[in-house]
């Protein structure tokens, strides 16, 4: 950070010279300075070994976390979490990761039971959780299935709007070989917005085709969605899948942005605009913009994604419309922004290599030699600052790039008063703040099965450091192909401008690849259509700061209080003594403070370890309650790049699906891999009927449950029932002491007490000792009786009765309570194979890999070298090797080679 720290303070310095009695100026400084302090900004990347995946495989991943506006390697946060959401909006899998100097590794293992779909990978630490969910690491990540699920689909959409919209769907079903799949029953439900909006049945005919349509009534509250499929196949199979709907519209739309907000009379303008396909993508659009007379103003063309941009010179008192043609060859009409006749506006030339260029502008009529003071900042770090007199309508601002890092930059105007008039945001890019990457190879073509040495270099000869960490990914592009539209991300993309842009970017790495005058001026686009400041200046100027709920973890801990058994009285010097049920001969014990708390810092535990906490009074007696601090789990947000969605993702990978398989089966007859067999679901009974279920309001029937758990099986020494119940439950987990079916993560379990309905959280203050009888309901034929209400399960409690027998309340051992924590991910290794050392077993196994290599532990020396090897496969292809990664000074690298394999 030492680079960062001598430029403020030479900043610093500066402008106290030059302006020592502009008191309101360097409080705003000195504000911004400790908004950057205190409120640091944390980013994620996370590089991946492929561009999508197939059930069955594994997602090979390494972590960097960066922090500040120069992207170093951050320190604040010790821990990241990385989680695999459904394309049901649900977390399938969660893993909680180390961060050592800000990088680290994982995986996931993508079982056979997942099915077809668009999964989304996210990344983020607790500290980021207490600002806008735009900066976490989010991205779409497509799922075939071709182990479980052999079926693809091709869909196609048509629309009718009139006051409603009408869609008109036609799915077609083949296999992995492209044959067809004739009279299949087809099941489908569409869901929009969380709202089931249509449901019916059909069969395909011959050549696998089913057509149907469906009304949204309300397409101004419904705007995207799914239709769940159900098949069963002429083989009796049950197959499930997901079609994103992306839009029920057919028309597309375009928006206007003045440059730094609006538009201001009398002054040249550039204004951008956006053109957007109904599904969220850009489409091209040609038009002119003409005044209420009809005399046309300007003409415009988009360059890519839909954006483009044009000047001129609104007129107070006038309107303009723009009339377009859209790509597909309709047609529309939107007006512009109202023209403000008084007020202030920015122009920038961002062209020029060593300096930027702000032109301040003010009507006539506010033009009177006051000051205007100009900033340049991210997230608070200032990187220029100047104040000039408003003497006539125009005031230019030289700002040198030198010291301005890549990325996301705000210029703001202000008044002397150091109140916010006009922003623009732009896009900075420094090349020095750019690390140079070389991949090479010893050979240029290989065999099959030859070892290939990698050599990597970082930086230049300049550099006073050239240490740096990079992870490497080896993909056969023949069996793997990048060209297929699947957004990729890179290094670049997600921590310089996707982190810091609200909402959707459509293929933010494009702008990155060999980056000329063109792109800059299109990533220029990007900026005046969708930028966003984090900083929200009345309320900054007003003293109010963001609220900090989430803090940065720097260790794994249990911390809670202990209490008399009122449950709010603290009991200060009492001892509590924590021990692994997995390390029995592990015993760490601490003594509560005067508040009655207690920690336990710095523990190493892995995933699936149980905790018993045991708590005694100052007097060694166990007449006491003990409270753990949960802090509850990241809630599944809205998809922010719902555009990405593939609508058939089997189909769009079937090259990968087909070579995927091979290997699989290949793997299989070797003992490598396991298959898993879905079987159909079978309620078991025979278990319900020996438990004794009596006094039920269960309405299946007492014992018609998916698990019961009798009295005899809660005499554990828990003081709640939720306590009692974690890990007991099959397919069910508590967070916060409120159970969550497996099935629906989203949705708590309906509790029923005595055939009463109670909330969620009712578990906690029921004793486990009135209970006679639990039932588990999680399975759609025992759950459906209760409607909506029985969407996430529902758990039948009966309590106990004069004939229930056994009851002692004298059995509660107070004191004592057991704790399932989430902990470290124990990250697998990647099999690489080495031919130097064949197997005998494994001599005649083909080699069949999509992923040649995946390497995330790369650390070059101090002049900036480090190498690698890897074997080639059992077949020809072409590799791509990636390397990504940063250096000791936050410059983010990327470099890619390719070597032929015959």
């Amino acid at each position: 950070m030492h680079r960062t720290i001598s430029i403020l303070v030479v900043f610093w310095f500066s402008v106290q010279a030059l302006y020592p009695q502009d008191t309101v100026l360097n409080e705003v400084l000195e504000t911004l300075s400790n908004y950057a302090e205190a409120y640091p900004q944390e980013k994620v990347y996370l590089h991946l070994d492929k561009p999508y995946y197939t059930v069955g495989d594994d997602i090979w991943f390494k972590g960097y976390v960066t922090i500040g506006a120069y992207n170093n390697l951050s320190g604040l946060s010790k821990i990241l979490y990385v989680d695999l959401i459904s394309p049901g909006d649900k977390v399938v899998q969660s893993i909680r990761l180390p961060l050592i100097a800000g990088v680290t590794m994982g995986d996931f293992r993508l079982a056979d039971s997942l099915t077809e779909g668009n999964y989304r990978i996210r990344a983020y630490t607790n500290w980021m959780r207490n600002f806008d969910h735009d900066i976490f690491y989010d991205r779409v990540l497509p799922i075939g299935n071709a182990r479980t699920d052999s079926i693809v689909t091709s869909s196609s959409f048509s629309y009718e709007n009139s006051p409603t919209h009408t869609v008109n769907a036609a799915i077609a079903f083949t296999d992995i070989r492209g044959g067809p799949l004739a009279d299949m029953d087809v099941s489908y439900e569409v869901d929009m917005e969380g709202r089931n909006i249509d449901r019916g049945r059909a069969k395909t005919d011959e050549e696998g085709r089913i057509a149907f349509a469906f009304v949204n009534k309300q397409p101004f509250n419904l705007k995207t969605g799914k239709i769940a499929l159900a098949l069963s196949t002429p083989e009796n199979r049950r197959v499930t899948k997901t079609i994103p709907l992306k839009t029920t519209s057919e028309a597309n739309g375009i928006q206007f942005f003045p440059e730094s907000g609006h538009l201001l009379a009398g002054n040249l303008t550039k204004v951008a605009f956006k053109a957007l396909a109904p599904e969220g993508l850009g489409v091209g659009v040609r038009g002119h913009v003409e005044d209420e007379t009809g005399v046309r103003i300007a003409e415009f063309e988009s360059t890519y994604a839909g954006m483009g941009n044009f000047s001129f010179i609104p007129q107070s008192g006038s309107r303009y419309i723009a009339k377009v043609t859209y790509a597909d060859g309709s047609q529309g009409e939107q007006a512009l922004p109202e023209v403000a006749a008084s007020g202030y506006a920015l122009a920038v030339n961002n062209e020029l290599d060593k300096q930027i260029f702000v032109q301040a502008t003010g009507t006539k009529d506010v033009v009177k030699g006051q000051e205007i003071n100009l900033l340049l900042q991210r997230n608070g770090m200032i990187f220029y600052a100047s104040k000039s007199k408003l003497s006539k309508q125009e005031v230019v601002f030289s700002v040198p790039r030198e010291h301005i890092p890549s990325g996301v930059v705000q210029i703001t105007l202000f008044d002397a008063e150091m109140k916010p008039l006009a922003e623009r945001t732009i896009f900075n890019m420094n090349e020095e703040s750019v690390l140079p990457v070389s991949v090479s190879t010893d050979k240029d073509r290989y065999g099959q099965k030859q070892k290939v040495s990698v050599t990597v270099n970082v930086g230049r000869e300049s550099d006073t450091s050239r240490i740096a960490t990079l992870s490497a990914a080896v993909i056969d592009v023949a069996k793997v192909p990048v060209d297929s539209g699947m957004r990729e991300g890179s290094i670049y993309a997600s921590l310089l401008l996707s982190a810091d842009i609200k909402g959707y970017i459509e293929t933010p790495e494009y702008y990155f690849e060999e980056m000329d005058i063109a792109k800059r001026r299109q990533l220029d686009n990007v900026m005046l259509t969708q930028g966003w400041s984090r900083i929200n200046w009345p309320e900054l100027m007003a003293g109010k700061t963001p609220a900090i709920t989430y803090h940065p973890e720097q260790d794994l801990r249990i911390s809670g209080i202990v209490t008399k058994r009122d449950g709010k009285t603290p009991v200060p010097n009492a001892t509590v003594t924590i021990l692994s049920t997995s390390n029995v001969t592990a015993v760490i014990d601490t003594v509560t403070g005067s508040d009655g708390r207690f920690s336990f810092d710095r523990l190493l535990f892995y995933d699936n370890t149980k905790f018993v906490v045991q708590a005694r009074d100052e007097r060694g007696r166990r007449n006491v309650d003990v409270h753990l601090d949960e802090v509850s789990r990241q809630q599944v947000t809205r998809n922010k790049n719902t555009p990405d969605a593939t609508v058939d993702v089997n189909q769009s990978i079937s090259t990968y699906l087909k070579n995927t398989q091979e290997q699989f089966v290949e793997m299989e007859r070797y003992g490598l891999k396991e298959k898993t067999i879905l079987l159909q679901e079978v309620k078991v009974t025979r278990e319900a009927e020996e438990k004794k279920v009596r006094h039920s309001s269960n309405l299946n029937g007492p014992g018609n449950a998916d698990q019961v758990i009798t009295a005899d099986e809660l005499m554990m020494g828990c003081p709640t029932l939720d306590i009692c119940l974690q890990g007991r439950l099959l397919g069910v987990i508590f967070r916060n002491g409120i159970p969550y079916s497996t099935r629906s993560f989203n949705q708590p379990m309906q509790i029923v007490l005595d055939g009463m309905f109670m909330e969620p959280s009712a578990l906690s203050i029921i004793n486990p000792f009135d209970v006679e009888t639990i039932e588990v309901l999680r399975g759609v034929g025992n759950t459906a009786i209760y409607g909506s209400r029985g969407g996430g399960g529902v758990l039948i409690i009966t309590t106990k009765r004069g004939d229930s027998g056994g009851y002692n309340r004298d059995l509660y051992t107070p004191g004592i309570v057991t704790h399932s924590p989430q902990g470290y991910y124990e990250v697998r290794e990647f099999y690489a194979p080495d031919y130097d050392a064949p197997v005998d077993s494994l001599a005649g196994m083909k080699d069949l890999r999509t992923t040649i290599h995946w390497t995330p532990h790369i650390v070059t020396d101090p002049e900036g070298h480090a190498s690698f090897q890897f074997y080639t496969a059992g077949s020809p292809g072409t590799y791509r090797i990636l390397v990504e990664g940063l250096d000791v000074d936050g410059r983010l690298g990327r470099a890619v080679h390719y070597i032929k394999v015959d």
